[in-house]
């Protein structure tokens, strides 16, 4: 799991991570220029003694980049960089702007290694309640940030690209825009993760474009995305319904009211453009199903979990 991880760090942080014990259960690796290593695993926070300086941090872009930053510049820029294996290094720095667009991130102080995880089977338990009589039907996962939204959306893709012999369900084109590359784990272009054999990824582009552009060019059944909500992502979705295109995506919020005080997604839910909205929480462990609500026949107070 963490092999990819462990052949960019300087050897005083590679130490540290290879004398954890248990350490496939580690999620981030923090780094602070001036600050102590600090390990997030499954159950807790593991702060390691050595002093993390700037030159660890400039050795791992350059391990990241094969001896050439310039070469990653416009991943910096995004704010993170992904590697193979699907794992995330977040950077912060000082930002500067050129007509209120990132330019360059410059003199980075810290990063954050989010080390990917894919849970095969994750969305086992809500799948019945997205394919009824053997068909899909509209999904809006939501949750607060870091309760697994996006891991078990990207099972959802998976299920509903490869199909699901026990629902006796065949596999459908799946449409995924992976803004950040972060749901398929997309690196040069290749998905290292498994989001099954009918799923067609566009990656760095804003959502409302490669939604467009997938309806358009890719003969798709169900498109999916991760955290709609801007004005645009709404007239995106709009669109891709009436193309008689399935939906499945994600947004943060705490529950169904709380989406409802948004105006667009407010409309959508209004508009039945959703069957299901699948609320998680983190309260037994991330992933929590809290609620699933149907909202057919514009029930929205429909729950059935």
């Amino acid at each position: 799991m963490l092999d990819e991880i462990l052949k960019i760090l300087p050897i005083n942080i590679y130490n540290i991570v290879t004398k954890v014990g248990g350490n496939n259960d580690i999620n981030e690796i923090r780094l602070r220029v001036g600050k102590k290593v600090i390990l997030i695993a499954s159950k807790m926070e593991i702060e390691g003694e050595y002093i993390v300086t700037l030159q660890d941090l400039l050795e791992i872009l350059v391990r990241v980049s094969k001896n050439s930053i310039y070469a990653i510049q416009n991943e910096i820029n995004n704010g993170f960089v992904v590697i193979k294996g699907g794992h995330r290094i977040g950077v912060c720095g000082e930002v500067i702007l050129d007509n209120g667009k990132i330019k360059n991130i410059k003199n980075i102080n810290s990063m954050n290694i989010r080390v990917a995880r894919q849970l095969v089977g994750c969305a086992d338990k809500v799948m019945p309640y997205i394919i009824k009589n053997k068909e899909f039907t509209n999904t809006l996962i939501i949750s607060p940030p870091g309760c697994g939204k996006t891991t078990l959306l990207r099972d959802i893709i998976r299920q509903v690209s490869n199909g699901i012999e026990k629902l006796a369900v065949k596999g459908k084109n799946v449409g995924l825009v992976d803004e950040r590359g972060e749901i398929a784990a997309v690196s040069q272009g290749i998905a290292n993760l498994d989001v099954g054999k009918r799923t067609d990824v566009i990656s760095n582009v804003p959502k409302y474009i490669g939604m467009e552009m997938l309806v358009r060019s890719m003969g798709i059944d169900v498109i999916a995305t991760d955290e709609i909500g801007n004005n645009n992502d709404i007239e995106a979705i709009k669109y891709a319904n009436c193309s008689g295109v399935g939906l499945v995506f994600t947004m943060h919020g705490r529950d169904l009211n709380d989406i409802l005080k948004r105006e667009g997604i407010k409309e959508l839910i209004h508009n039945n453009l959703f069957r299901n909205v699948i609320v998680l929480s983190n309260k037994k462990g991330v992933g929590t199903v809290e609620n699933i609500y149907n909202l057919e026949d514009n029930k929205s107070n429909a729950r059935v979990i």
